[in-house]
């Protein structure tokens, strides 16, 4: 039974043959997929055969491709490889922290996302699109990481049926990737890490731009359901606000939210998630009940001071005005989960 590290290749520097050197000097296989980068780099994987399986792919894919190739590969050539993890090709991940997530995958772990220490010498873009992407991905999915975006990344090779399945064949993969272990109920262990950035990450491949947007835009596609649960929300809203008014409001609104509930659970579970294992059900429904009983108690209050203002108004104020408080909580309740192992990294 040997470990493996996975490394996606893209055009790389002679930083992949230190990498390989220094992974070497472990009983590990390292299997290194090149995403197409051409002849120019042939003498860079070439330079590492003797120490390291590589697979090249003819055309330049993306990052995602490299990756679920990279696991179609493991199950052919490590048959009996039961944890793998990957890492970057720049160097920027030290081996000692990949071996700490072999070890944390040894010690039973079945999924591990490292989580970078953000210092001054952090890249702006990196730092700024870590931030962005917290945000997003709280507020979307209602779990909050400190970091989501790390390639440094530990599985059990059980999950790599389901990996493969999932979307997205660039950048937008890994992020992609994490919404659907969350949403499946897959148990993830975070754990800190140190990040190099040499020459402040000039070697990356990573578009601010462009790759940004393919991200987000995934990641809205896979939560499609939960912003067309948004529309149906506000359409009963409407009907409500122009039938009831502020009237009956412990009915109404627990009724509309029991409403948008249904429609995700189903739609989830039979269309986003078809094929998958969604387990996402016990979430949506503990958080429903304690966001749409805030709103039914601030939507009662607004009814003795502001009467005037719509309901369909007032609901959308409370719910932007709920936000930052729902990211906060979420924050909280990570920080409590991993504060002992943040501590002693």
């Amino acid at each position: 039974m040997k470990d493996v590290v996975l490394i996606p290749a893209y055009q790389p520097d002679k930083q992949l043959i230190q990498v390989v050197e220094n992974l070497s000097e472990n009983d590990l296989g390292i299997l290194i997929v090149d995403d197409g980068s051409g002849s120019d780099y042939a003498d860079i994987f070439d330079a590492v055969k003797d120490k390291a399986q590589v697979v090249h792919i003819p055309c330049n894919g993306g990052k995602g491709a490299a990756l679920k190739n990279g696991m179609a590969s493991i199950k052919r050539i490590y048959p009996d490889c039961e944890f793998f993890v990957t890492a970057d090709a720049d160097g920027q991940h030290k081996c000692e922290d990949i071996l700490r997530v072999f070890k944390e995958l040894h010690h039973g772990a079945e999924f591990v996302l490292t989580v970078r220490q953000f210092d001054r010498d952090m890249p702006f873009r990196s730092k700024f699109g870590n931030n962005l992407s917290k945000w997003i991905y709280t507020i979307l999915n209602g779990h909050f990481f400190e970091d989501n975006q790390s390639g440094l990344r530990g599985f059990s090779t059980k999950h790599i049926e389901w990996l493969l399945k999932v979307g997205g064949d660039k950048y937008d993969y890994e992020m992609n990737m994490l919404y659907y272990a969350d949403k499946q109920g897959v148990s993830i262990t975070t754990i800190p890490i140190e990040a190099i950035y040499i020459d402040n990450n000039s070697s990356s491949h990573f578009n601010p731009v462009k790759d940004t947007l393919r991200i987000y835009a995934r990641l809205f596609w896979s939560a499609r359901i939960t912003f067309a649960a948004i529309l149906i929300i506000e359409q009963l809203l409407l009907a409500a606000t122009f039938i009831y008014g502020y009237k009956h409001l412990h009915i109404t609104i627990p009724t509309i939210g029991s409403v948008g509930v249904v429609f995700t659970f189903i739609l989830n579970q039979f269309v986003v998630f078809r094929g998958f294992k969604y387990r996402d059900h016990y979430r949506l429904i503990i958080y429903s009940i304690l966001r749409y009983t805030a709103y039914t108690w601030a939507l009662i209050m607004i009814s003795f001071v502001a009467p005037k203002i719509p309901l369909i108004i007032a609901f959308n104020l409370i719910a932007i005005a709920i936000m930052p408080l729902e990211y906060i909580m979420h924050k909280l309740l990570y920080r409590a989960k991993y504060k002992d192992i943040n501590r002693t990294a």
